[in-house]
């Protein structure tokens, strides 16, 4: 059985997510956010394309 981390999950424990919270309040678009937060939409894009 599988004992170690996803390879999603390190990947992910290298994003800094203060500075991606800087850059969402820095260059924030038109449209707000409906149910997705903008971290959630990164790593849902993340994910498609490790996956392809």
């Amino acid at each position: 059985m599988h004992k170690g981390k996803l390879v999603f999950a390190q990947i992910n424990e290298h994003l800094p997510k203060p500075i991606f919270r800087d850059c969402v309040k820095r260059y924030a678009g038109r449209y707000p956010t409906l149910s997705f937060s903008h971290w959630d939409q990164l790593l849902c894009m993340m994910f498609a394309q490790l996956t392809a």
